[in-house]
């Protein structure tokens, strides 16, 4: 036995290949609309997927480079840490930490997760021009990126799309009850003289 769907695909399949008086004009143009999107629909696919392609390359130099002009060093925490519970209930220490680079000493204030203990040691985040920076991103948050930035655009066009056939349904369904509101009217008052199509 056909499901539901493929009945309803065979029904509007033949409308497409020859007249039958029982296809209403606007079903043709509401076939046409869905064909346009599924065919915008697949074209995105192809895109969204040359996007990520893109967006996982140009990621993934960013952070080679990032671990390649990025360097630890290893400093000690120093007297005035405050630790506090975060929003997951781990704690979280606000600490300064003291390091040396070429014989110069930096402090600098710092937030991390755990429970940090004055002279306790702490990995701390340089550029090639001993400034301090966040650590290197790890280079497989690029697949991450890629798959994101690809969904995301993906998604974006089958939400337009289905809102344009919601839209699009609503107006031709709105014209066949008035095209069907005619056809009573005239049934009722002149025998049903008119034959029209909505």
């Amino acid at each position: 036995m056909k499901s539901t769907g493929s009945v309803r695909l065979w029904w509007l399949l033949r409308a497409c290949r020859r007249r039958n008086p029982l296809v209403r004009t606007s079903d043709r143009v509401e076939l046409f609309f869905v064909a346009v999107a599924v065919l915008v629909v697949l074209v995105a696919t192809a895109c969204a997927g040359a996007l990520g392609t893109a967006v996982h390359d140009a990621r993934s130099q960013v952070y080679l480079a990032e671990t390649q002009t990025r360097h630890a060093v290893t400093g000690a925490a120093v007297k005035g840490t405050t630790t506090v519970l975060g929003f997951d209930r781990k704690p979280v220490t606000s600490v300064n930490a003291r390091w040396q680079v070429d014989g110069v000493e930096h402090v600098d204030h710092f937030t991390i997760r755990g429970s940090v203990k004055a002279g306790d040691p702490m990995v701390v985040w340089l550029d090639q021009d001993g400034n301090r920076v966040d650590a290197p991103t790890p280079t497989s948050q690029a697949g991450a990126d890629a798959v994101v930035a690809a969904l995301a655009v993906w998604q974006t066009v089958v939400f337009t799309e289905t809102g344009l056939i919601c839209l699009a349904r609503s107006g031709f369904n709105r014209r066949r009850m008035r095209g069907w509101d005619r056809d009573l009217r005239s049934l009722v008052h002149n025998g049903g003289s008119g034959n029209r199509q909505a």
